[in-house]
């Protein structure tokens, strides 16, 4: 999560585009761990179909065409519906099955989707990145948007029509939730800023890392504010665009992730562009890990089912025989290794909760129980393994089992337990791993009555770590172990709070 500053003052007033400062700190070894699992995701690529790819790509562009409009709260959706929409399309019959979507809120859905794809096939065919581009761009995302909130000069709110793909006419402002106003380019400004803009950008293109080039570009254009509206969704895109010229994944900022976001915009807006720097690395390596789990895409509209059957298994039979039994092993060999970590630390901590729970309650009890594959116990958990890796995002990969450890605590009569496990990501040998976490109050219950299990655990996008068969355990232990200690942390203040 990012750390805002301390704001020093009421106002932040507008500066001219600024070069990109040095970066110290972990931001070099987070872009490297991305890079590294931004090889194995392209090495996986290489196995898709054309029609995988290509679903794939539609998936993650209908994402952030809805998600970027909910970041600006131009509208709201019901989860239901944008995971129907991403996965069947942009369409109101899609919708209908899920909830309500308007007409309205319809056609600026699909203006930011056209908008994309527009810039995707920019990205395709290496159009060089101009002020054309970027009004053409502005031009698709606002289509629908006829009018917009502005003040007069008397410092009145007025409806006035929104100018499509041009600078925008008076000056602007924003004031953060801490009361600091943000001054955004004067209109006179507009102009020189964005030529410097694109300079700056031409001049860094291919002399540092594409994600850290996309949070420069991003940030500079927001504090320009070129348009009178739309700049969020513009500045996202091009960020986007940045990413696939690289050819990076598409990332998406979605609605849970907006307060981490707009606190690296502040952080950014202060001085420090490395928070920013640092989400973005987080949404590509989600990205990346989720691009690893579609689904496969045979080409069988209008055949029968034998032939439905005969696609599907010539499918399968191309993945099988293109599975690499050697990233297998390694794959194997890290979750082992991580999983003997992860039973000690639980372990570890299991007496440290005993002596401070017995305190309260005498007859407090902790155990921690643990499975791995080929052990029969291994493929416990389905069901919540499985809906912990939708809600950060993934396919994991349960034929096997997972690498689970369990800690299970007893206070005043109330049972929950808390389990990390590590599992595959993906179909097939992917040869990548996520380590997730679930977290359950297990309620008091009588003899014949299933025990009702109650969540104390809310997985967000952020909530994993990804690792390759690759890393090393030792290696990637903290990052591991600190997300452990958050988690069980809010699992333990969550269930202190119920007996309380």
């Amino acid at each position: 999560m990012a750390t805002r500053l301390q704001p020093v003052a009421t106002d932040l007033p507008w500066r001219s585009v600024e070069p990109l400062p040095e970066l110290n700190g972990d931001v070099a070894e987070l872009l490297s761990a991305t890079d590294s699992l931004r090889v194995v995701w392209a090495e996986n690529l290489r196995r898709a179909t054309a029609e995988e790819v290509e679903a794939a790509r539609k998936r993650s562009l209908r994402r952030h065409a809805i998600e970027t409009g909910i970041i600006e709260r131009l509208y709201d959706l019901d989860w239901g519906v944008t995971e129907a929409l991403v996965a069947e399309g942009l369409t109101l019959d899609v919708a209908a099955g899920e909830g309500e979507l308007s007409e309205d809120t319809l056609a600026v859905i699909q203006d930011q989707y056209t908008a994309l794809e527009y810039l995707a096939d920019a990205a395709r065919g290496g159009s060089p990145l101009s002020l054309h581009f970027i009004r053409e761009l502005h031009d698709l995302v606002t289509r629908h948007q006829v009018t917009y909130d502005a003040q007069d000069q008397f410092g009145r709110r007025a409806r006035v029509a929104l100018p499509h793909g041009e600078w925008k006419r008076q000056p602007n402002s924003v004031i953060r939730e801490d009361g600091v106003r943000i001054h955004f380019a004067p209109p006179e400004h507009v102009q020189a800023e964005m030529e410097l803009l694109l300079a700056g950008y031409e001049k860094m293109s291919g002399a540092v890392h594409p994600i850290v080039l996309a949070a420069w570009l991003h940030h500079r254009f927001i504090r320009i504010h070129p348009f009178a509206d739309g700049n969020g969704r513009v500045a996202r895109a091009l960020s986007l665009l940045v990413l696939l010229q690289a050819h990076y994944a598409p990332l998406v900022v979605d609605r849970r992730q907006r307060g981490d976001y707009i606190g690296a915009l502040d952080c950014a807006n202060e001085g420090d562009i490395r928070p920013l720097v640092r989400f973005f690395a987080r949404l590509e390596r989600n990205a990346l890990t989720s691009a690893l789990t579609g689904t496969m895409e045979v080409a069988t509209a209008g055949a029968g089912a034998v032939d439905v059957a005969r696609a599907y298994a010539e499918r399968l039979r191309s993945l099988v025989g293109s599975r690499n039994d050697v990233q297998g092993r390694q794959v194997a060999v890290l979750a082992d290794e991580l999983h003997a970590r992860l039973v000690d630390y639980l372990s570890g901590v299991r007496g440290q909760f005993l002596d401070a729970f017995r305190s309260v309650d005498p007859d407090a009890d902790a155990l921690v129980t643990y499975a791995a594959p080929p052990q029969e116990k291994a493929v416990y958990w389905r069901a919540q393994l499985i809906r912990t890796a939708n809600a950060v995002d993934f396919y994991t990969n349960l034929r096997e089992g997972s690498w689970w450890a369990q800690l299970r605590l007893t206070v005043l009569g109330q049972t929950m337990r808390h389990v990390v496990a590590v599992q595959k990501v993906g179909r097939g040998e992917t040869g990548v791993l996520a380590v997730t976490a679930f977290a359950e109050l297990v309620e008091n219950h009588t003899v014949g009555e299933s025990a009702r299990r109650v969540p104390l655990l809310n997985p967000g996008p952020d909530d994993s770590v990804t690792l390759i068969y690759t890393d090393s355990a030792a290696g990637r232990w903290q990052e591991v172990c600190e997300f452990v200690d958050r988690t069980l942390a809010a699992t333990i203040a969550d269930f202190s709070n119920g007996l309380g």
